[in-house]
């Protein structure tokens, strides 16, 4: 909630005024007298300009609308002089327009004297009436500073960011007024004296929130995400800030700006309106693998991942996901979280993942994440993680014992993107380290095991930003590495297929150490929709264990394509072709993709 501003200026040209530029510039009225109606509308062929001395004639020719081989635009005498004054030159003046005809009479050449007179300069800036800010706090977010040109615009930016340090300092109700700006003619320039007086008003607290329009979720589960204490000082970036967090649980399908309303003590009270949105998520792919050429049939992969982000109302969140890598691979995960513990920041998360690899290995993995919330974007966490690997038929010394893993690392995370589902502009960032001890249980040897430490890092970064209006560019860079003294099959990571390296069968890499980057073009058709191009970019390193029947390989691999995304009545449904080195389009990989809400 911001204060109107008044201005205080001189209406006369001929005294001191805040705007008595604007009234020196209206003493144009007799720049046409040497002008006729006929001359104005031919073509201009030539622009000539006279006494243009402190600013580049070019700079002064951008200003302008008239432009070679069309008429004259009148406009263009004001456009000049405010674009004077926007560079301190507050007194420039067009004195005459003047006409010139050509030797073929087709155009006319156009000559323009221009008085420039002298920059005006601060010499003073005074504010009266400010008691809760200090020198220092001001200097930071304002551009007026004594010794400088003068510049009307910047002024009015510079009351515009005082009342903002104002709002965030507690003082929504703050005026800033002009009480006098003054001009004293001088050798070189024109001394200006800038007197502005502040009324602070009351210091606001906040007394109540208030939702209105929830039916499924509970209101101090809104009021406990829209992180707002009673008696906390109210400031100017709050409204927006609860607009967002509350966008964030991701449960409404319309969150109104926050209202305003001020009692006669002066507290604030904040009222919200929400739309409940459909607060589950079903998100499903399916893609078909060509044959390789070998006699081998092709086959179809898929994923299914369903979140419950709403349980009772409460902001609890259950999620399930079935991963179908090959025929003979597949992976489940189960996640449950319990946010707000304690009606702190502060969320736990618990899950299990079983992984079947052919008729190798059964991995089982459970862990515990407690996180913190740090702030609106930053989170920070600690993983405690347990994992056993059972060996299975069929792959004979590659997973030829029984191991477990248990380790516990940190975690970062950062997400400023304004759109989980399409954002158009900003960050995610998430870094894991765990550190741990991996044993293996020889089966040939009784109570024999190896003990080895291990090191596991995850590496996930995504920018997005507009170049262009209704287009995005997304970068995203990621990495995984995994060291230990006993590294088998069960520990390396996979790469290739819709989510990661496209172009390339799903999990087609393995490594203990990966690295990929994707780069991806989007044109909008709409808030939801766009079409997309690709280009993904993939290192794979394994290393050589030849007890555990790995060898050392180290690869780069290029994937490529396009696709388009919709917004339909099912949802948002998704089909890409995917090329890899050498791939045609009988060898193109092809996902189709839906993401609905229910």
């Amino acid at each position: 909630m911001r204060a109107l501003w008044r201005r205080k200026a001189s209406a006369a040209c001929g005294s001191p005024g805040f705007f008595r530029f604007v009234m020196c510039g209206g003493a144009i009225l007799c720049a046409f007298s040497t002008a006729t109606a006929a001359q104005e509308q031919r073509p201009v062929g030539a622009i000539t300009m006279k006494g243009v001395v402190s600013v580049p004639s070019s700079t002064v020719r951008r200003w302008m609308e008239t432009k070679l081989g069309g008429p004259f635009a009148p406009s263009d005498v004001e456009r000049i002089v405010s674009g004077y004054a926007s560079e301190g030159f507050l007194f420039a003046r067009i004195d005459s327009v003047n006409f010139v005809s050509s030797s073929d009479s087709a155009t006319v050449g156009l000559v323009l004297w221009v008085w420039e007179g002298k920059a005006a300069s601060v010499s003073s800036l005074r504010m009266d009436g400010m008691k809760s800010l200090t020198k220092r706090d001001v200097e930071a977010v304002i551009t007026t500073r004594v010794g400088d040109q003068f510049v009307p615009g910047l002024l009015e930016q510079d009351i515009g960011a005082l009342l903002e340090l104002y709002e965030k300092s507690g003082y929504p109700f703050a005026k800033v007024e002009i009480r006098d700006v003054s001009f004293v003619e001088g050798k070189d320039s024109v001394a200006t004296t800038i007197s502005l007086g502040i009324e602070e008003g009351a210091l606001a607290r906040i007394s109540r929130f208030r939702v209105e329009g929830n039916t499924s979720t509970k209101t101090g589960v809104i009021t406990r995400e829209a992180r707002l204490t009673e008696g906390e000082l109210f400031r100017g970036d709050q409204l927006t800030k609860v607009k967002q967090r509350l966008e964030g649980m991701q449960l409404f399908s319309s969150v109104s700006l926050p209202e305003l309303s001020v009692d006669a003590d002066g507290s604030v009270g904040i009222s919200v309106k929400v739309v409940e949105g459909n607060p589950n998520r079903f998100d499903g792919i399916i893609g078909y693998i060509p044959s390789g050429g070998s006699g081998a049939s092709g086959h179809f992969t898929g994923l299914l991942d369903v979140q419950f982000r709403n349980i009772l109302g409460t902001g609890r969140k259950l999620a399930a996901r079935w991963y179908r890598e090959t025929e003979s691979s597949q992976e489940i995960e189960l996640r449950y979280r319990e946010p707000w513990v304690a009606s702190l920041p502060f969320n736990i998360e618990a899950g299990f993942s079983q992984r079947v690899q052919d008729s190798a290995y059964v991995r089982n993995r459970y862990n515990v994440v407690a996180e913190l919330m740090a702030t609106d974007e930053l989170d920070l966490g600690v993983v405690f993680s347990s994992e056993r690997v059972l060996p299975t038929e069929g792959y004979g010394f590659r997973v030829a014992s029984e191991s477990r893993m248990t380790s516990i690392g940190l975690s970062v995370s950062y997400d400023s993107r304004n759109d989980p589902i399409t954002p158009t502009s900003g960050l995610k960032y998430r870094t894991e380290y765990h550190t741990g001890v991996k044993e293996i249980q020889r089966s040939f040897q009784k109570l024999a095991s190896d003990r080895s430490s291990s090191q596991r890092l995850a590496f996930d970064f995504e920018y997005v930003f507009s170049p262009f209006q209704a287009q995005v560019l997304a970068v995203s860079l990621y990495a995984r590495d995994f060291r230990s003294g006993a590294i088998e099959l069960s520990d390396l990571f996979r790469l290739g297929g819709s989510n990661t390296l496209r172009g390339y069968r799903e999990g087609q890499f393995l490594g203990s150490r990966l690295a990929w980057s994707n780069l991806e073009y989007r044109v909008l058709a709409g808030q939801r929709s766009y079409a997309f191009g690709f280009v993904d970019v993939g290192y794979i390193l394994s290393p050589e264990r030849r007890e555990a029947g790995l060898l050392k390989q180290e690869i780069n691999r290029v994937g490529y394509g396009a696709g388009i995304r919709l917004d339909t009545p099912l949802g948002l449904m998704g089909v890409s072709l995917a090329f890899g080195e050498g791939d045609t389009f009988s060898t193109a990989k092809l996902h189709i993709r839906l993401i609905n809400e229910f």
